[in-house]
């Protein structure tokens, strides 16, 4: 656990950085060993200075970025979680999700633009602070990803809200096999609010710190470049077929069926793969939250919800064997409970939903 504290108003962390640039708030994530994996200790900080300028007249736009450029974040520290959801605590993960769910709420309420510079590897928790950004600025570098179905959790940080505005079958492909995509697809999506080189970045988040905070949408027009084609939209047909309404097994069923028959094409074997190596809970489980949030606007209450999830799903032994396998021993084979798509019933993932007993967010 690293440390913060306050000094001259701003929130200083070992792996985040807080200061003010003329009318901006600068946030730097700077956990670049890590690809600025979010610890409880960073998203306490970034919750702090952000409620803070939320009520300081003299801010008048945040910018949030990375200090390297081959991460804006992969993600929250699912290592620690883990260590959390193991120590037989009665709260468990509990502490760290809360933390983390409150600092893309204080994103959300802010009441000043937020921009996110989006350079490299964009997932999971990094994925959320971006979404919930007013400007999501992202380059040829980006890899935006939702992967948490192959550590035995869900997309959360309101994934069912972001991710779906997709598309219904792309919402699906995103959220239930960690489909990785561009900054060509993300603007198409709605994922991304504009293109910038690379090398561009530090040009634009200078200007940016340099501006008064009226001519945000012209001085990143004046980095923006043309994102090319959108891989996806080559794909569509494919991914609609594949991912129509009906049960999450049929969609199996076509995902393989498809593959076969194109053995060559890179997408039908992912997807495949997916269905055959991710956790059958936590793909059934996104099937499910689309759902369940189909008509719910507030980012806010989906956070909410997906907190009360994140309390049951980091309670099953999935969670923990998701990130064994992938993250500590890195042997990819986790061994699943239940570990196929059949045996996850109704009535599982019902136990799931019910949130009887659970605290609150805030």
């Amino acid at each position: 656990m690293t440390h913060s504290h306050i000094q001259s108003g701003y929130i200083h962390s070992d792996h985040i950085h807080c200061e003010r640039k003329g009318t901006a708030g600068l946030i730097t994530l700077d956990r670049p060993d890590a690809l600025n994996a979010l610890s409880m200790d960073m998203v306490m900080a970034l919750t702090a200075q952000l409620d803070q300028w939320a009520s300081d007249a003299a801010v008048t736009h945040v910018v949030l970025c990375s200090s390297t450029p081959r991460a804006f974040c992969a993600g929250g520290d699912i290592r620690f979680a883990r260590q959390l959801a193991l120590s037989g605590s009665d709260g468990g993960a509990k502490p760290y999700f809360r933390a983390e769910y409150l600092a893309d709420i204080a994103l959300i309420e802010c009441g000043k633009p937020v921009i996110a510079l989006c350079d490299g590897i964009v997932m999971g928790g990094g994925a959320g602070l971006a979404q919930h950004s007013q400007h999501i600025v992202m380059s040829e570098t980006t890899r935006f990803a939702m992967p948490e179905s192959a550590i035995g959790l869900f997309p959360d940080v309101g994934a069912s809200l972001f991710l779906g505005r997709c598309p219904r079958p792309v919402a699906r492909l995103l959220g239930m096999t960690g489909h990785v995509i561009g900054a060509a697809d993300c603007l198409l999506l709605g994922l991304a609010t504009a293109m910038v080189p690379s090398a561009s970045m530090d040009a634009l988040k200078q200007a940016l710190c340099d501006s008064d905070g009226h001519n945000i949408e012209k001085i990143i027009e004046q980095f923006q470049v043309d994102a090319g084609g959108p891989a996806m939209a080559q794909q569509r047909q494919i991914i609609d077929h594949i991912f129509a309404d009906g049960t999450v097994e049929d969609m199996r069923d076509r995902a393989i069926q498809l593959a076969e028959k194109m053995p060559h094409n890179d997408l039908m074997k992912s997807i495949a793969k997916a269905f055959g190596a991710r956790c059958p809970v936590s793909i059934k489980l996104f099937h499910r939250l689309l759902e369940v949030t189909a008509d719910m606007t507030d980012p806010v209450a989906a956070i909410e919800l997906d907190f009360h999830l994140a309390l049951r799903m980091t309670a099953r032994a999935d969670f923990a064997e998701g990130i064994r396998a992938i993250i500590i021993d890195k042997d990819h084979a986790p061994k699943w409970l239940p570990n196929s798509l059949e045996a996850v019933t109704e009535t599982m993932l019902d136990a799931v939903f019910d949130h009887h007993g659970l605290p609150p967010l805030r």
